[in-house]
């Protein structure tokens, strides 16, 4: 088994947006009156699983008609967002020739090379890079995470996806910390498992190989390995008591002997190419 780290973008953020140390609201944790220069600078991760004949993309990372050298400005940002909360909390930049396109082009690959794309959840720089794909590029996102994104125009603009082809998909197993999970494959190699709390509809893809050996990538459910060793997820959550048992769960599964690797879609790492 094979996974392509493709690092497809940046945010910035408030520091305790990632590793929240309190329950209290305060606004410049969600990114409110907060200046630039206060903000920390975090990845933003897709996935490429191999696995046989089969190109498996995990979220898409920031679409390339927003390369460029520096981050977007407060204008442009709003005016491509559109969706209030998110253009608040965050800051988006997308270098030159680091997009989606350009890291397959580094593994000899294109977008039509790509069987299909596993959208752990519809925030901005998750979904956006979909503009990239061909047409035809099977796409799936939980149906709890399509029915909440229509409903939240305040996190969720529906122009970020609005030409591509989405299929929803509905939970078939009992795996993970709320007993909701998705065989992909049939054979349970890949497992989409539901990791609710940061959105009503994210999951996490735990990819599993022959020797029973796996890698866990756990989206937004924390922001690193820190989030999952010290328990702090993510301040912006739409529900907190599950943002913390879907990062116990990740905790658990991270500690396990059969655990490879356990990786978040913000991660800071150094690896390029998974291999169990």
């Amino acid at each position: 088994m094979k996974i392509y780290i493709l690092q497809t973008g940046e945010v910035e953020v408030s520091p305790s947006l990632a590793y929240k140390g309190n329950d209290k609201f305060n606004p410049q944790t969600y990114g409110l009156f907060l200046k630039n220069a206060d903000r920390v600078n975090i990845p933003v991760l897709s996935f490429l699983i191999q696995t046989g004949k089969k190109n498996i993309l995990v979220d898409t990372g920031i679409k390339k008609e927003l390369e460029s050298d520096t981050p977007l400005s407060l204008k442009k940002q709003i005016g491509e967002i559109k969706a209030p909360l998110t253009c608040a909390s965050t800051r988006f930049h997308l270098k030159k020739d680091s997009s989606l396109i350009s890291r397959l082009e580094a593994i000899n690959l294109s977008p039509k090379d790509i069987d299909c794309v596993l959208l752990t959840h519809l925030d901005f720089e998750n979904v956006s890079g979909v503009a990239d794909l061909s047409s035809d590029t099977k796409i799936l996102v939980s149906r709890d995470e399509a029915k909440a994104a229509v409903k939240n125009p305040l996190r969720y603009s529906r122009s970020w996806w609005k030409n591509a082809d989405i299929s929803i998909f509905d939970w078939n197993q009992k795996e993970g910390p709320f007993e909701k999970s998705f065989d992909l494959l049939g054979d349970g190699s890949i497992k989409l498992i539901k990791l609710y709390g940061h959105s009503e509809g994210m999951f996490g893809v735990k990819v599993t190989s022959e020797n029973n050996k796996f890698t866990l990538l756990y989206a937004d459910a924390g922001y690193g390995e820190l989030a999952w060793k010290e328990l702090t997820p993510p301040a912006i959550s739409v529900d907190k008591e599950a943002s913390m048992r879907s990062l116990e769960w990740v905790r658990m599964e991270s500690m396990d002997k059969n655990c490879a690797y356990s990786l978040a879609s913000h991660e800071s790492t150094s690896l390029k190419v998974l291999r169990f």
